[in-house]
Order: structure tokens, then sequence, then C-alpha cells
């Protein structure tokens, strides 16, 4: 086994592809083992694909991203340090083109799905925020029900809008904007059935890059939902924005995850560089930093746990 496992990256994306075995290799030569997300159909194929050109040590999840359930443009301000301008044309959820896929490769999740309410307030067209909305909850439910029917974890992806990211310590799903967390949390509940059936504590899934509260945090444990730390725990403090020293000190060791979301924001000492999973040995020291434990230990409790939830 493996030192180290970046849960979530996207080296099946076009920014790596001059260089794509090079990143890999780079990786598995320094003990990292690594799970290639899927953003839509196409990206979800590739990750599928390079699951049969690595033996050991890369995984995929496929998944519909909530941006990209309907056409919208994105600028590096918006994606983070590493990342490359895109649009993306919008995708309707196929169940059983996506139940096909996981039938090829080494699948181990389903996402990532979730909830982005990024933009939300940032239009003056409310009807057209709550419509971008709903597509993206009617997407999040069938990956619920498809990782019900193959009985794997979900990856989520969930992030708030610019004014609740500057309010990241309020708990009240009732405070000023909408909380995406509150709003995962609430349709998991409904209808993952690994929290319906199986009971508690459930291996429901990890919520990459995590940014939320402490509060958010504690309500996806309940739940069975793991958190994942990325590369900003590595920068200058903001706890306006979000604590995540708070929140990595609350989190039990047992239910964090690592991951680099390669390639946007690497961590220090790699920062304003393309990231790569190589890097996560870098996120996994600052955790260790934060909890005030050996990077040793923490290396292996990320380990396990990442064996618990995607069963490799």
């Amino acid at each position: 086994m493996p030192k180290y496992i970046d849960i979530h990256c996207h080296t099946n994306f076009k920014i790596f592809e001059n260089d794509r075995d090079e990143v890999i290799r780079r990786a598995l030569d320094n003990d990292t083992w690594l799970i290639n997300i899927g953003t839509q159909y196409d990206t979800s194929k590739k990750a599928v694909e390079m699951t049969r050109e690595y033996p050991d040590g890369v995984f995929a999840t496929i998944g519909l991203h909530p941006i990209h359930t309907d056409k919208s443009y994105h600028d590096e301000s918006e994606i983070g340090e590493g990342g490359q301008e895109f649009s993306s044309r919008g995708e309707i959820f196929d169940k059983e083109k996506y139940k096909e896929l996981a039938k090829q490769g080494k699948v181990v999740g389903i996402g990532e799905c979730g909830l982005d309410y990024y933009h939300i307030g940032s239009t003056s067209s409310p009807q057209r925020e709550l419509e971008f909305i709903e597509k993206q909850k009617t997407a999040f439910i069938a990956q619920i029900e498809l990782a019900n029917e193959l009985d794997l974890p979900l990856m989520l992806h969930v992030r708030n809008g610019s004014l609740r990211r500057a309010q990241c310590k309020l708990s009240s799903p009732q405070a000023t904007e909408k909380n995406a967390y509150f709003d995962v949390y609430e349709l998991l509940k409904k209808y993952s059935k690994r929290i319906n059936e199986k009971g508690l504590p459930a291996q429901t899934g990890v919520s990459h890059f995590f940014a939320g509260s402490v509060e958010d945090m504690k309500r996806f444990i309940e739940i069975g939902v793991y958190i994942s730390f990325a590369g900003p725990i590595t920068y200058k403090p903001k706890p306006e924005i979000c604590d995540y020293i708070g929140v990595i000190k609350e989190t039990s060791l047992d239910m964090i995850l690592a991951d680099t979301d390669s390639p946007y924001v690497a961590p220090v000492p790699h920062r304003g560089e393309r990231n790569e999973p190589v890097n996560v040995s870098d996120i996994v020291a600052k955790i260790a930093e934060i909890k005030g434990i050996s990077e040793a230990e923490a290396s292996k409790s990320i380990l396990s746990n990442a064996q618990k939830l995607f069963n490799i």
C-alpha cells in the first residue's frame, strides 16, 4: 500500500494532455495513489480509461459536476490558480449511460456531484438562478440514486456563494444566504440508502475541498460524510473567509481525507504552479501540524480512511 492517496484530482483533464504519464508516474514513484474525478461524461470516460492504463494506484469516479448541468462560463477568478478558463455546454445526467460506464474500469465512487451556489446572487435574474439550482438538484438526486444502485460512495462538490463564504462561521441554515452544505445534507438524508438503510455511521461519501463551518462539518459527519481538505489550508489563514484551522482541529482524524483538486490551488510551497497529485503530501503535512500529530500518523489514518470509504 502507498503512504499517501489523493482522493480527488483531475489528471484526466486536457491541461495534462502533454505530460499526463509523467505526472502520474511522479505520484506513483513517490508512494502516492490517486483518484481521477469525472465532471461530465467525457471526463468521466477518460478517468475510467486511465484506470486500465495503470494496473495499480489509479482509480476513478464518474459523475456530473453541478456547474455542468447548465450552459455557463468560468474564468480563473472562479476556478482558482492553476486552472484554465472554460465554457460548459450543459449536460443532462443520463443514469443508464453512466451505469454502463461504471462497469468498464476501477470506478470507486459517483461524482463529483452536489450543489454549487458560487454565482447565486450575482445576476439580475432570480428566476434564472432558481432554475439553475433546480437543475443541479435534479442531477444530484439522480447521482445519489445511481450510487444507491451500485453501492458506491459519493464524491461531493459543495460550494457556497461569496456572501456565505464570507460568513462561514454562521451555523444557521436560515442565515443571510442559502447554505449549499445544509441543502446537500438535507438531500442526502432524504435520498441516500447508505444512511436510510444501513444505519449510522454510514460510509456515505466525502465532501472534497471542504470550506464550510464547524457546524457544516459536524452535520456531514453525522450522516457518514468524510471531510477532505485541499491546498488552501496551507495558505495564510483567513478565518473571515473560512476557519480551516478551527475546522481541522474539530474534525475527528478518522473522518479526514486529503485532496489536491489538481490542477487547481496548489499547496505551499507550490502555490501559483499547476497542481498535481504528488503535492498531496504537503496537505497531509499541514493537517498533521494543525492536529499536533506526526505526519506519519496523519498519512496512515488518511490512507486507512480512504480504503474504508472507497473499498480499495
